[in-house]
């Protein structure tokens, strides 16, 4: 039978063009219900819930969605005043997770007692990140082998490591801040805090001489630095592409943790060949993961694979929140009138606690050190990383129901946020102003020169509460806070004892973007090593 080639040629034709327009009208259909979803939908949340930024015009949910951006920080402060305040709950936008049911500070308690089995923590932090997208490999954060690694081994050990540590920030620094003490060097506050922890968190994690080789430390240092902006990108588009779009977002994270793959693999693979009962063995992260899966009788969970992948997760974490903070604290002290003063009782602390143990810095001497803790809090108080305290999702099919009578459905975010509670004059005088010393029980004293050296007493850096959650608050308040605060104490006091800093006009605002802040990247600090210190 003839057959007509040019017929045959037009079906073709009519058929791409029928696959073509059914294939754009999917994806047509997918995006607009990730738009509806995301902007305009109640997400079946009870009607009797008000709504933070919302008014009578046209698309107003949409539109306050949208805001959430860059003004997360201005609805916070606004709910907190209209409805936390008055003891009732609001619902707070979020263009990148999902709207937030906020609670007010008297039902912490109730929030805080809720089994993992109806409110999730974890969900909440691993969607916040798109941790299954920018994390490396899923199984880094669903299970608990951080969370092991970190308390039985790596917080247990701290006290082994304080000369160590000491001894890393004394390189770092001459290396990144210099020894001149006739000039002022101008340098840039993060880049250089990014640097400094870089070195001593990996002093820890995978130690000399790993910590110095410039060939590994950078990619470690910089690995997730964009983390937020990367996760908030992936998040905005819908799940399907996901798996298709992250990898092209996270291209050069990639490039990063391949780099130090080639460091890290051959290490992991000559370690599980050692022998077991080592008395050589070393005491980094690599081992401390090979061991907890021989405890635990799992040999998926030392395949080099994992555990590298692991020690980027954990180096990130380690860095780049101590890395902000240190940058935020250079910042307000650079700003504050009192700054000499408070850097001198930070110094005469330091030196006095350090003569008591004959100049060795011990983890008992660093306890002692409570100015370094309140100065440390106070900072982190203004400016936590964070906007959120305690947010979970509620994990149940069923659903929850809150004290006051509203029932929030499966997968619904409920909490509390940090940055209005730690900037109410309720809880803090002067909420806004910088006082390094507020946490002091001899504050006033201190300042005036009248204390007396060992008697001052005050709250450590790590203790969390409903009032004060930088590390978040309850059970799931960061793991890590200990390594963290044992850092940040040992850097502030090298600084104190050896460095001056140029005081600043002004305090350069940071940065929000959605539920997240930090100071300006590449805001420039004048500083000057002191005479005598060399």
């Amino acid at each position: 039978m003839f057959t007509n080639p040019l017929m045959e040629y037009e079906k073709t034709i009519f058929s791409v063009k029928v696959a073509i327009l059914s294939l754009a009208t999917f994806f047509i259909i997918i995006i607009g219900h990730n738009i509806y979803k995301r902007l305009f939908s109640r997400r079946s949340l009870p009607k009797s819930l008000p709504w933070i930024g919302m008014d009578d015009g046209l698309f107003s949910r949409a539109r306050t969605t949208v805001r959430t951006l860059f003004h997360t920080r201005d609805l916070v402060l606004e709910g907190y005043e209209k409805y936390s305040k008055q003891n009732l709950p609001f619902v707070l936008p979020n263009v990148t997770t999902g709207p937030e049911v906020i609670i007010p500070m008297s039902q912490m308690e109730w929030l805080l007692h809720q089994p993992d089995s109806i409110l999730s923590q974890n969900e909440v932090n691993r969607q916040f990140l798109q941790a299954d997208y920018t994390m490396l490999h899923p199984r880094v954060v669903s299970d608990t082998v951080h969370d092991d690694v970190i308390r039985k081994e790596l917080t247990k050990l701290l006290g082994d490591y304080t000369e160590d540590v000491q001894d890393e920030i004394d390189f770092a620094f001459r290396k990144v801040w210099g020894v001149n003490t006739n000039d002022w060097a101008e340098l840039p506050a993060y880049h250089t805090m990014l640097d400094v922890i870089g070195r001593i968190s990996n002093r820890v994690l995978v130690g000399m001489p790993l910590c110095r080789d410039e060939g590994y430390l950078k990619p470690s240092k910089e690995f997730a630095r964009l983390v937020v902006v990367q996760g908030t990108i992936i998040s905005l588009f819908p799940p399907l592409f996901k798996p298709v779009l992250a990898p092209l977002i996270n291209f050069f994270d990639t490039q990063r943790y391949r780099k130090c793959a080639k460091y890290i693999i051959p290490l992991i693979k000559l370690r599980n060949s050692a022998p077991l009962g080592d008395e050589k063995k070393k005491n980094d992260y690599v081992q401390w993961s090979i061991d907890h899966s021989r405890r635990k009788n799992d040999p998926s969970e030392r395949t080099p694979d994992i555990i590298s992948k692991r020690l980027n997760v954990v180096g990130f974490a380690a860095i780049q929140s101590s890395a902000i903070t240190l940058t935020n604290l250079i910042l307000d002290l650079g700003a504050s009138p009192q700054i000499t003063t408070y850097i001198s009782i930070i110094r005469d602390e330091v030196l006095t606690e350090l003569s008591a143990e004959r100049g060795v810095w011990t983890k008992a001497a660093l306890a002692r050190m409570v100015t370094l803790d309140s100065t440390l809090r106070e900072s982190l108080r203004l400016w936590g990383f964070v906007s959120r305290g305690v947010l979970k999702e509620v994990s149940h099919k069923n659903g929850v129901t809150l004290p006051t009578g509203e029932h929030l459905p499966r997968g619904t975010k409920v909490g509390i946020h940090a940055y209005p509670v730690h900037h109410d004059d309720n809880y803090y005088k002067d909420p806004y102003t910088f006082n390094p010393m507020r946490f002091c029980s001899q504050e006033e004293k201190l300042v005036d020169g009248l204390a007396n050296s060992g008697g001052n007493k005050g709250t450590a850096l790590v203790t969390t509460s409903s009032i004060f959650m930088p590390f978040s608050h309850g059970r799931h308040a960061c793991p890590g806070r200990f390594f963290a605060s044992q850092q940040l104490k040992l850097v502030l006091a090298y600084i104190a004892l050896n460095y001056d800093i140029q005081p600043i006009a002004s305090r350069p605002a940071n940065d929000w973007f959605v539920g997240s802040q930090g100071p300006p990247l590449e805001v420039r600090v004048r500083i000057r090593r002191r005479e005598g210190t060399v």
